[in-house]
């Protein structure tokens, strides 16, 4: 390695993995650290860039065969996993070779910018492959935008005139009308809105800019995704790193796949957990806390960040308890109408807190356990789902307090605590799904982990469930399939977290004694 190993190796000291289970340099990129020329183009980021452009194009060309209307055996499902899996193989293929070549200087920034931006513009018109979500963000945009709780029916009961607590307002009633075609293919109908209040707000301000279209939403989509790098650039000349790192985020296929194709709207908590997180490292806790509740009233998992972020104040009682309240106190105001519209069955929230269930790896084997335990034990048999999730919430807890158990004022160690909090909120989540992958990417910059970065390739073998699922082979995938996507993850996970530190142990064991 070389160029400016020393000032970084002193801020590895507070990091996470640094005191027992060890962080190497070799697990940073020397996108980070070498000290580079400045000249022309490397012909990786040129061969590579070019490579994804052209592949995104495929996929928009691909994309035109998943009409809604074809039958799910008729659509070209390997074809397009294929293009993705591509995609996703010479992305990383960048990101592991880019340590070995000059990625400096204005002519690599601007043609960053330039290709991912052409990757964008490729699937900013495409249609959404094996993804419907969106229709549900579209009705409740409209809902939200004429000024009616998206919480109070679901869509079945607003198309039945069956709501059982109160009548359906004729204003929402004549709103269906319209949008009918919409409200008929939103998946789960009988669910009420899962999705909190500033994820409505968004869904709403999509609606005024172009009413039941997709186009109003990819604009809310894209100012996100441009806020996002901008922070993410603030981000990193704050802890003195270079930009071409923003390389991970800007040139990520899943990203711009799940962002521009599929349209999910999980990149828009972002800006406001990027915000949080550098209003954390300015100090600035009461604000910070104050952005972070508003990220959870757009997506619920930022609120695991709390502890890290007011970490550094635990010591002041007057500045954290306030701090704390605050966020509490934004939280509850954004869920009030959820709590308002009451946790019946009709709850998309309850319901998936409860029984959602796809794509998962180790919450399967955990929930195996759960259940052999319960059958050999006789008891509680058929709560084997409760128990599980139970046991991923204490997980998660013990987690989170291990790693803020001692103090880290460092920016790195801070970015390092955040990314495997939410790395392990990923993995051993009952829900795996490609876009949720998005919630990693922006620490993955910071504190770039091959292991993590290896579920760019392999997440997209999701999508052939859709295949399994057309020749009635589901089970195929959901018992077996999968774990070609985390297997390969969990086993360097395995070798960065034991199997290195304890060899890094040994060696240096063998210098004191040499």
């Amino acid at each position: 390695m070389i160029g400016h190993q020393t000032g970084i190796r002193k801020q590895l000291s507070c990091h996470p993995e640094n005191s027992q289970t060890g962080y190497s340099m070799i697990d940073i990129p020397e996108v980070y650290s070498q000290r580079v020329r400045r000249h022309d183009l490397p012909w990786n980021w040129l061969t590579t860039g070019v490579g994804l452009v052209a592949l995104h194009f495929c996929l928009a060309v691909v994309s035109s065969h998943f009409a809604s209307n074809r039958e799910l055996a008729e659509q070209p499902i390997l074809l397009a996993t294929g293009v993705q899996l591509a995609a996703g193989t010479l992305f990383l293929l960048l990101v592991a070779g880019v340590r070995s070549a000059p990625n400096s200087g204005r002519k690599v920034f601007f043609w960053m910018l330039a290709a991912g931006a052409l990757m964008r513009g490729n699937l900013i018109v495409s249609a959404p492959i094996l993804e419907d979500d969106f229709y549900r963000y579209l009705w409740d945009g409209a809902v939200t935008a004429h000024g009616f709780s998206t919480y109070a029916f679901s869509p079945s009961q607003i198309l039945e005139g069956d709501a059982q607590d109160q009548p359906v307002p004729p204003e929402v009633s004549r709103l269906a009308g319209q949008a009918e075609p919409i409200l008929g293919k939103v998946n789960h109908p009988h669910l009420r809105t899962i999705y909190p209040p500033v994820a409505q707000g968004a869904f709403a301000l999509a609606h005024w800019l172009a009413p039941w279209t997709l186009s109003g939403w990819r604009i809310v989509l894209s100012v996100a995704d441009l806020l996002t790098l901008g922070l993410l650039a603030l981000l990193l000349r704050r802890l003195k790193l270079p930009l071409h790192g923003l390389v991970i985020y800007w040139w990520n296929p899943i990203l711009i796949k799940e962002t521009y194709n599929s349209v999910h709207m999980d990149i828009i908590v972002l800006p406001f957990g990027l915000g949080a997180v550098l209003l954390a490292l300015r100090h600035k806790y009461m604000a910070s806390a104050l952005i972070l509740g508003v990220a959870v009233g757009t997506k619920l998992w930022p609120a695991l960040l709390l502890p890290v972020l007011l970490r550094p104040i635990f010591s002041e009682a007057k500045k954290w308890i306030p701090a704390v309240c605050l966020f509490g106190l934004v939280v509850a105001i954004f869920f009030a109408p959820l709590h308002e519209a009451g946790w019946s069955e009709s709850s998309g929230l309850w319901k998936y807190a409860q029984t959602w269930e796809m794509n998962d790896s180790l919450f399967m084997l955990l929930l195996w356990l759960v259940g052999a335990v319960l059958k050999l034990a006789g008891i509680l048999i058929g709560h084997e789902q409760l128990i599980a999730r139970l046991a991923v919430v204490v997980l998660l807890a013990c987690w989170v307090g291990w790693l803020v158990r001692t103090e880290c004022r460092d920016p790195m160690g801070l970015c390092d605590r955040c990314l495997w909090i939410v790395a392990a909120l990923f993995l051993v989540s009952p829900t795996q799904f490609p876009w949720y992958y998005l919630w990693l990417l922006p620490f993955l910059v910071v504190r770039p982990r091959m292991s993590l970065l290896l579920l760019t390739v392999t997440l997209p073998i999701y999508y052939l469930r859709f295949y399994f699922d057309a020749i009635d082979e589901v089970e195929v995938f959901d018992q077996g399939v999968v774990w070609i996507a985390f297997a390969p993850v969990w086993l360097l996970l395995v070798r960065d977290w034991v199997i290195r530190p304890r060899h890094s142990r040994h060696k240096e064991l063998a210098k004191l004694a040499a």
